[in-house]
């Protein structure tokens, strides 16, 4: 499929495929939102300030200091996210680069009140110069072969600009 750029706020810069359209009602804290709904094809981004969050779950005693940044971050987005699913598969978090960045990648299918089908979701947490990242992309769990390298591209992708 073809890709275009886009980017957000002046911070960074990820390519999207064609066929996905700008959405604002995904996740009320994303900086970015792409969806295809013929597709069931979904991307959310949101971007936090890095100092804010290590001070914030160090005060909370919720920062883990055996752990990196990003690692502390996918940890603690994972968790939270978890409480409003009903997680049906789980695969371990990896640890990659995405251009320079440290970043951790995790999948996993579940279930969402409401919502009477299986989930594929990829999320890539990356930690940029100020700000950590989070990237999430869903689709309907028998999608998950078709769009899981589509997904993989766009985290991929990802950069501060």
């Amino acid at each position: 499929d073809d890709f275009r750029t886009e980017s957000a706020l002046g911070l960074y810069e990820i390519s999207i495929p064609e066929y996905m359209k700008k959405a604002t009602d995904l996740n009320a804290d994303a900086s970015m939102q792409f969806q295809n709904i013929f597709k069931e094809t979904y991307l959310a981004i949101i971007d936090e300030d890095k100092d804010d969050f290590v001070d914030a779950f160090k005060e909370l005693g919720e920062f883990d200091d055996n752990l990196s940044t990003i690692g502390n971050y996918r940890n603690i987005q994972v968790k939270y996210f978890f409480e409003s699913l009903q997680l049906i598969r789980k695969g371990e978090p990896k640890q990659i680069t995405i251009i320079v960045f440290s970043a951790e990648q995790i999948e996993f299918v579940g279930r969402v009140v409401d919502v009477n089908f299986d989930i594929y979701y990829l999320m890539t947490f990356v930690e940029g110069e100020d700000d950590l990242y989070m990237i999430m992309s869903w689709t309907l769990g028998d999608s998950e072969s078709k769009y899981k390298e589509t997904f993989r591209q766009m985290a991929d992708s990802f950069q501060e600009i």
